[in-house]
Parts: C-alpha cells; sequence; structure tokens
C-alpha cells in the first residue's frame, strides 16, 4: 500500500519518457453535478463503457457506485463547467506507481504526475523523482487550481506570482499609483485584492498629506478612496468572508458621509471668493465652521476604528484560502453586464414617474457602475469603457450636479438656523439653475431608456 503522495505539474516532454515506460494506458471522461455543503458530487466513464458515479464527502473520503449508461447520459447534460477527458498513464518502478494525466480538449497541455511512495525512506532514496525533474514546472501538493474539481468548474490554470504583484505595487511613488493598472491575466480574487491594496495604499497617502495641510484637493481625493473601496467590497460580494466585507463597507462609507460637510464647505469657501455680493459674516461664518470640520476630520483619520478597518481588510486580502479560480476578466464583463441590464430595468421604471429618491438611488447605481468601469477600462477595453462613460455621463453630470444643488442648499440652510446672526445671507450661494438641470435630467432620462448598453 503506498501511503505518501506527491503532485507535479510537468511539461509535454514527459511524453518522451512515457514511450520508454510501456506504461498502462486508460482514457477517463468526468463531470460534476449539483452538489451540496456536505459532498462534492461527479460522475466517471472508463473507456469503453463503465460508468461510476463518485461521492465526495467533506473530509475527502470518496464513495464509488456502478451507474447504467443512461443514467450517465442523463446526468452528462446537467453537468456544471466542463467536461474533464484526459488519458492516464500508470508506471511502477521500484516501490512506488507513477500516474500521469494528460488532459484533452478545453484543459490540452496540462500534464500531472502523481507519485505514490510506501513511506518517507522510499519517497528520500526514489531514483524516479529525480529521473523526473527535467520534465517538472513546479510542485503542486497544495495547489488547489489543479484539482479536478477546479478544472472542470474554473479557469484553466494561469501562473503568475502574487506576491511579486504586491510588491510591485510597493514600489510605486504613491501618488503614481493612480496610473497603476491591475495586470489581465489573473484570478478575480487575486484582481480585486490588488486595486484594493493600492486603494489602501493611497488613503494611507492622502490621510498623512490631509493631516499635515488641510487643502480641499487632497480632501477630496481622499474621499473618492473611500467611497472606490466600499464600493468595489459591494459589486464583489464572494470574494471576502461576509464579515471582514460588511465591516470594511460600512465604515468606508461611513467615514466618506462624515467627510461631506467639510467637502461641502471647501466648495462654499472657494464659491466665495468669486461671488460679490457674499456678506462677510457668511464668509466668516464658513471658515469657522471649516477649521471645526477640518479638527473632527483630523481626530477620525487618526482614530482606532479607521486604523483598525485598514488593518483588518490589509490582512484579509492576503489570505487566498477557498478561491474560486474565475477569470478577472470573464468575472469584470459578467458583472458589469449583469449592472446595466440592471440600470435598464431602472430607467424603465422612470417611465413610470420619479422623484428625489428615485434619482438618488439611480444616482448611487450609476456612481458604482463608473467605479467598476475606471477601475477596469482596460479589461473591459478602453474603447468600449469610453462609449459606455460618455453615455452614462448624459444623465451623470446633470443628476450629479442637481443632487449637489440639493445638498448645497441643504447644509446652508442648516447653517443659517445654527448661526446666531439670524439675518444670514445665505442666497449668494445657492444654486440659481435647478429648473435647468431638471429639464436636463428630464431629457437624459427619455434619451437612455431608448439605449441598450452592450460590452
Amino acid at each position: 500500500m503506498n501511503h505518501i503522495q506527491r503532485k507535479f505539474l510537468v511539461s509535454a516532454d514527459i511524453q518522451r519518457w512515457l514511450k520508454e515506460q510501456l506504461p498502462k494506458t486508460e482514457k477517463t471522461e468526468q463531470f460534476y453535478t449539483v452538489s451540496n455543503d456536505q459532498e462534492q458530487c461527479y460522475y466517471r466513464k472508463e473507456y469503453p463503457d463503465i460508468y461510476t458515479k463518485v461521492s465526495v464527502d467533506k473530509d475527502g473520503n470518496e464513495t464509488l457506485f456502478s451507474v447504467s449508461a443512461e443514467e450517465y447520459a442523463s446526468q452528462r447534460k446537467e453537468h456544471l463547467g466542463r467536461i474533464i477527458v484526459k488519458n492516464t498513464y500508470r508506471v511502477t518502478m521500484d516501490e512506488s506507481t507513477l500516474v500521469v494525466e494528460r488532459y484533452l480538449k478545453k484543459l490540452d497541455g496540462i500534464y500531472i504526475v502523481t507519485a505514490s511512495f510506501q513511506d518517507e525512506k522510499v519517497l528520500r532514496n526514489s531514483e524516479t523523482t529525480q529521473e523526473l525533474q527535467p520534465f517538472v514546472l513546479k510542485e503542486i501538493d497544495q495547489d488547489e487550481k489543479y484539482s479536478d474539481h477546479s478544472l472542470a468548474l474554473y479557469e484553466k490554470p494561469m501562473e503568475y506570482d502574487l506576491q511579486k504583484l504586491f510588491e510591485k505595487i510597493d514600489a510605486f511613488e504613491s501618488p503614481n499609483l493612480f496610473f497603476w493598472q491591475v495586470p489581465q491575466r489573473l484570478y478575480v480574487r487575486d484582481g480585486v485584492s490588488l486595486v484594493l491594496y493600492r486603494n489602501i495604499r493611497l488613503i494611507n497617502y492622502y490621510k498623512m498629506n490631509f493631516q499635515k495641510k488641510h487643502f480641499s484637493a487632497t480632501l477630496h481625493r481622499l474621499r473618492v478612496l473611500l467611497r472606490r473601496t466600499a464600493t468595489l467590497l459591494e459589486i464583489f460580494p464572494d470574494l471576502f468572508s461576509p464579515n471582514v466585507q460588511h465591516f470594511s463597507m460600512e465604515l468606508f462609507q461611513r467615514y466618506y458621509e462624515e467627510t461631506t460637510l467639510l467637502r461641502y464647505l471647501y466648495f462654499l469657501n472657494e464659491l466665495s471668493a468669486t461671488r460679490e455680493n457674499v456678506k462677510l459674516t457668511l464668509y466668516s461664518e464658513l471658515k469657522t465652521l471649516i477649521t471645526q470640520e477640518e479638527e473632527a476630520v483630523t481626530q477620525m483619520l487618526v482614530s482606532k476604528p479607521f486604523r483598525q478597518m485598514l488593518t483588518i481588510l490589509t490582512r484579509e486580502i492576503g489570505i487566498q484560502e477557498n478561491q474560486k479560480y474565475i477569470s478577472l476578466q470573464q468575472e469584470v464583463k459578467h458583472v458589469l453586464k449583469e449592472r446595466l441590464e440592471r440600470f435598464e430595468m431602472l430607467l424603465e421604471q422612470t417611465k413610470e414617474g420619479y422623484d428625489d429618491d428615485v434619482l438618488e438611488a439611480l444616482y448611487i447605481f450609476m456612481d458604482a457602475l463608473q467605479t467598476l468601469i475606471e477601475d477596469f477600462f482596460h479589461i473591459i477595453g478602453e474603447k468600449e469603457s469610453r462609449r459606455l462613460v460618455e453615455e452614462l455621463n448624459i444623465l451623470f453630470k446633470p443628476l450629479r450636479e442637481y443632487r449637489n444643488c440639493k445638498e448645497r442648499a441643504s447644509i446652508l440652510n442648516t447653517i443659517k438656523e445654527k448661526s446666531e446672526t439670524k439675518t444670514l445671507d445665505i442666497d449668494p450661494l445657492l444654486c440659481e439653475h435647478e429648473k435647468v438641470l431638471k429639464d436636463k435630467i428630464e431629457h437624459a432620462l427619455k434619451l437612455l431608456r431608448s439605449s441598450k448598453f452592450y460590452v
């Protein structure tokens, strides 16, 4: 009985070695069906006519049942993912057994060797493992993406060093990270993790900069990153543990909202400089409020919850357990198509009428769409991304400005209510073109309702 196994990914040159060994050869086909948390189920055909159902429990123990050709054919129609076809070659040498699996069809080019040994001593003294070394590409004992289950359900395995990609991000000067692009040939979990890691580095950079000098541009970039990071976690909900995801999303969103007032105060202060009819009392009030809000935001940025949030998410993106080996490109396009379909449904609903709540829901949805497109434009395709963004902006730009007008009015009215100067004149800083924006939004909704969004 062989007790120790080693598994290797090998090159196609292994075929030259096999010809000299006169192996026992068999051809098999297998496919997976719907499973549950307690077990996986797959069916296997050993050519020409042996059919088996295999149940695998959560501990990896297999139970085999013989099935008829009719049942096999019936289940085959309901298979998940791809059907695995492979040639298997068995070689017995010394006190070891080698199984070479050559995958065919859509997995063509993959060769895996499983070497079984009676004990550690046989493994250490094995000449066979030395003989195989010229063909070995890597040891894959713990590499789940080469399991038959992953090969059937997920992307054909990709090879890259994820740690080196994280190190490349570390090597960038922080401000230049805005120009960094995630590589295309990655699994979705790895790709999204890299974008989140980039965002965390940038958040730390702008957080430190804002603490040193309170600039509106720095605050704006920091807020954009907080919102985009929360949005990214919301777009890909299955990639991270639910507790970490919900905790991080909630805090990123909360901090984004808590910095909203300061963002408007900066804007109103800058706007005051362009309006001759702004009274000194209002200008002075804004200055005082800015000083107070800057202190509150700075305290928030150095607070323990803020630091913990970044630490917890950083730790989470480094965990690679139980990954679904789905291509980043495939998943991004799938998610984008899904969201564009939902966007069309939201647009259709406005045909019956809409209020500010509906417009707010549309804005939030479009904002998330923009984040997805901007983070992965080179994966979606630059031309396609540009076309989508241009179409979305027909509605997004007037909607964003309308939303800003409403929030600005709300903030100014609150300032007036709380001011000791009861005659505080806020009118010069209120929007003067709300009606024009409403007309633009109505026109944009009519225009986009007749559009179809493709990627």
